[in-house]
């Protein structure tokens, strides 16, 4: 979390931001905290933190801190508490890839703005003795049923009721400390002008006001203008790109109007979207819907435009000057007639409007010598309409497949109401957005009513042309996807007139056509049942990294009989602090750090909660400490391809010298496909394999069979997406002649095997250590012992600590993926879809060494039937040879890529019959 102090409003903001985008000089001034910041084991949990660890919101952990930290900023940045929507849309930046969702947003739920009475007091019933549910208003069971397990309610009993604490100015009662506030000192402090030298020679300038900053441009015509780095810190990462001097233009007020005029909203070019956001919905509410169309449009496609915190730091003006072809706005500000303020380095103002502001793919009508002042967002007319559009993968923080904006104003003429002005864009089709000429040019003068419609789509399909080989595939959805926001439009100001009495409304099933998209706020429930069986194993204990760590003696104060040494699992010392029992003396207990639970007995069969405990002695000791080694300062990182290492002292230096290596490659014939690699032979050695039941072959060449069909079924690959990439820190000991390492793998032995084998090492000379991982699925069982042998290889040869962390992009280049697959199949069948042989030939992609393919291939071999009985089969299978990273294991372990080639040739079946699917499977097939 990021915050600053406003001089114009004397208030301190907070927002969430990515700080992997965050160049550290643009936070000159600022307070940052961290999620170390906020609390934790030793001083106490914050809240926040609390509520995640108690609702079970951490797996792996690696994406816990973000998630904690975007919650801290919104409640931070909330005078009121927050609706649960605007937690849900405050989280939509942030990835989780183990322990889902729900859990996550169940624990921040009590943050919320809600009644809690409604849950914390006495249920009411109906007429029946039911309870009645406070979110339905309906009878429901839940509060009747009795507990599953005599003891969940005492294993329950020591969670607290939460009530909300999501104000800006917390008391801080829930929490040992007061939140951290706005530091004084920079709260004080004169903000001054920067000139700041960077990495690799790049200078950083922060100018205060507009004289300042044309001044610059002068200099440096071609610096570069920074506000959020959102897509330069991309570019930089990413694609290497190198600039020489940038300028940031944060505090440049000039910049930074936001203003409503006679004619319009003026909206400077350096305005954050979520500033630009909070304006909007202040001047809806202001100036009513009649002159706000255009803003209300605005408002809801940044709704799903990134995240918030791309949102906190990204501008309106960025966005325009980077030109995207899929930016979500660029096609709105041309469809409303906005227009472009632009200032040279002499202060000569000069305007252009947004249809002509984009010339070519990423260049704009902006020279190195002017910059972008503001935007003039026209009011809209009574009768005038503006309508956003955007399809993509996914709602949220997901770039467009297309996009669009559309205006139209009508008015009336003779009795009609007629098209007088229009405007048609779409994003995403072309290097620039496109506008539809010829529909609109169709369109102005005519009275809107559906006997236009198929000449207007006609029109389109000209105006809006996608080639076959179009960048970003999907031809033939994003062609229709231009006819049907049109259509959308249309409908869209046909209701919009209807509600004013002037045209006729729609019909009921296509008013869905033209409302926002919505949903309602996530819920979900998980049930299971407790069954203790003397360990935490099974039990919904708290996540061990947010337990107080606690040491001492404990007396039991009980009045249940208890014989010594029966005492086992663990004891509740407090909410926080919880141990496991060492030793029992007696009735007194030693006990060390351990897991929560309640004293229980192993041995007397029947008995469950033993009873209280009094304290004899106990001391906080802080969190555990690792019992590896102290590292030095100077680690070296190592970042590199496989064909090579390159080390440095820093991450950059490692980067910018891995990209100078230059790698003369020789071109060979490469096999690229499971059918190239079939058509060349191109297969691993003795990997064929063959499963077989009954006779096939007879079944085939007798006439028991109806029917016989015959396909392919193609399965693709799948990236693991661990959220904590490829890493390994290896260091040596013994004066080099040992190496222990922490790597972030499955097989910890397979590290220590590689290892030694490479540095030629014996085996109780290398020693690896994994103490959790952020996500593995299958993607660190093998392959992470590569970038593990690499490290330890120069951490060998220099004898200095190497740590290697791979970039995303390395990393899914690199590790190789879930297997793709290819299944040829024949289903010999009777008429009634009594399947009664299956003939089938699999081939997976083993990529450029076998790995654990062959065991994945027999796997899917072994799935091949799912759950069908079938008589006679046989199953053929080969790991094909391609000049790709190797794929490797991923959960299910091409479990999934038989089964679901079985299922494809279960639909041909039932194709073929005309019966469903499901009476095939279950009446004939499946196994009893």
């Amino acid at each position: 979390m990021v915050s600053c102090y406003d001089q114009s409003t004397k208030k301190s903001q907070h927002f969430a931001i990515n700080a992997c985008l965050a160049p550290l000089y643009s936070l000159e001034g600022m307070h940052i905290i961290t999620v170390e910041g906020i609390g934790n084991c030793r001083r106490g949990l914050h809240p926040v933190q609390e509520r995640l660890a108690e609702a079970h919101g951490s797996q792996c952990g690696f994406c816990t801190p973000g998630f904690v930290m975007s919650m801290y900023a919104l409640l931070r940045s909330s005078k009121q508490p927050p609706t649960k929507e605007q937690i849900e849309d405050s989280l939509a930046g942030n990835l989780c890839r183990c322990t889902g969702y729900r859990p996550i947003i169940d624990a921040f739920g009590v943050f919320a703005k809600t009644d809690d009475s409604l849950y914390t007091a006495s249920p009411s019933e109906s007429a029946n003795g039911k309870a009645i549910c406070p979110s339905t208003g309906k009878p429901c069971l839940c509060r009747n049923e009795t507990d599953v397990n005599g003891n969940e309610s005492s294993l329950l009993s020591s969670v607290k009721t939460y009530l909300p604490s999501s104000y800006n100015e917390i008391d801080g009662n829930a929490y040992n400390e007061k939140e951290l506030i706005f530091p004084p000192e920079l709260q004080l402090r004169k903000i001054m002008p920067l000139r700041l030298n960077g990495f690799n020679g790049v200078r950083w300038y922060r100018p205060l006001k507009l004289d300042q900053l044309l001044q610059l441009k002068s200099c440096y015509p071609e610096a570069k203008l920074i506000i959020g780095n959102s897509e330069v810190g991309v570019e930089t990462e990413f694609k290497n790109a190198q600039y020489g001097v940038m300028i940031s233009v944060t505090h440049v007020p000039e910049l930074h109007t936001l203003k409503v005029e006679e004619d319009g909203l003026r909206i400077g070019s350096a305005v954050r979207l979520a500033q630009l956001q909070d304006f909007l919905k202040k001047v809806i509410a202001e100036r009513g819907s009649l002159q706000t169309s255009s803003c209300q449009a605005i408002l809801r496609q940044l709704k799903w435009f990134a995240g918030t915190q791309i949102r906190n730091v990204a501008s309106v003006g960025g966005n325009i000057c980077t030109a995207s072809p899929i930016s979500d706005l660029n096609p709105l500000w041309m469809s409303t007639g906005a227009t472009f303020q632009i200032i040279d380095v002499n202060n000569n103002v000069r305007t252009t409007v947004a249809k002509d502001f984009f010339l070519g793919y990423r260049k704009v009508d902006l020279k190195d010598d002017e910059v972008l002042l503001s935007v003039i967002l026209p009011w809209t007319r009574p009768f005038e309409y503006v309508k956003e559009f955007k399809q993509a993968h996914r709602r949220q923080d997901d770039i467009a497949l297309v996009n669009a904006g559309m205006r139209v104003h009508i008015t009336e003429a003779e009795g009609n109401w007629i098209v007088s002005d229009v405007s048609i864009v779409y994003g995403g089709v072309a290097a620039v957005p496109l506008t539809a000429g010829k529909t609109e040019s169709f369109l102005v003068g005519k009275k809107l009513d559906y006997g236009l419609l198929d000449e207007a789509f006609n029109l389109l399909k000209e105006d809006i042309p996608l080639a076959e080989n179009a960048p970003g595939g999907m031809v033939e959805f994003r062609s229709s996807l231009t006819l049907s926001f049109f259509f959308k439009f249309f409908l869209y100001v046909t209701h919009e007139m209807n509600t004013k009495g002037l045209s006729e409304g729609l019909d009921v099933a296509n008013m869905s056509a033209i409302q926002s998209y919505t949903r309602p706020v996530t819920t979900g429930t998980q049930g299971y049942e407790l069954v203790r069986q003397g360990t935490a194993v099974g039990q919904p204990m708290v996540h061990l990294s947010a337990m107080l760590q606690v040491t001492g003696e404990a007396e039991y104060v009980g009045d249940t009989p208890t014989p010594p040494n029966t005492l086992h699992a663990a004891l509740v010392l407090s909410k926080e602090a919880h141990a496991r029992i060492l030793s029992i003396d007696d009735s007194v207990a030693k006990f060390s750090p351990g897991f929560a639970g309640l004293f229980l007995s192993k041995d007397v069969p029947g008995a469950n909660n033993i009873g209280p405990i009094r304290f004899l002695q106990k001391k906080n000791i802080g969190p555990i400490i690792h019992d590896g080694e102290v590292f030095a300062s100077d680690v070296v990182t190592c970042v590199g391809q496989i064909i090579g290492i390159v080390v440095a002292d820093t991450h950059d230096n490692a980067k910018a010298a891995a990209n100078k290596v230059n790698v003369k490659y020789s071109e060979l014939p490469a096999i690229l496909s499971i059918e190239e690699a079939i058509k060349a032979g191109s297969f691993h050695p003795h990997t064929t394999r063959c499963l077989s039941k009954g006779d096939v072959e007879l079944c085939f060449a007798s006439n028991t069979c109806d029917k016989v069909i015959e396909g392919e079924v193609q399965v693709g690959g799948q990236e693991h997406f661990y959220m904590e990439p490829q890493c390994t820190l290896v260091w040596p000991v013994d004066s080099g002649n040992e190496i222990h390492m922490i790597s972030s793998t499955q097989a910890p032995h397979t590290h220590q095997k590689y290892v030694a084998n490479v540095l030629g090492l014996p085996l109780s000379k290398v020693v690896c250590k994994t103490k959790r991982i952020g996500g593995g699925f299958g993607g660190k069982e093998t392959r992470s012992v590569i970038f593990a042998a690499a490290a330890s290889v120069a951490s060998y040869c220099l004898r200095r600590p190497v740590k290697i962390v791979l970039d995303r992009d390395v990393d899914m280049m690199t590790t190789g993926q879930r297997h793709s697959f290819l299944g040829k199949y024949k289903v010999g069948f009777t008429n009634d879809g009594k399947i009664l042989a299956l003939d089938l030939e699999i081939y997976n992609n083993g990529g450029n060494t076998l790995d654990l393919s062959l065991a994945v291939l027999e796997h899917a071999m072994l799935e091949s039937e799912n759950v069908y009985d079938i008589p006679n089969i046989r199953a053929s299978g080969k790991v094909c040879f391609t000049n790709f990273p190797s794929n490797t294991a991923f959960r299910g372990f091409g479990g999934p890529q038989g089964m679901l080639i079985a299922e494809n040739w279960i639909h041909h079946m039932a194709t073929e019959l005309r019966r469903s699917p499901e009476e095939i499977k279950v009446s004939m097939n499946i196994f009893c």
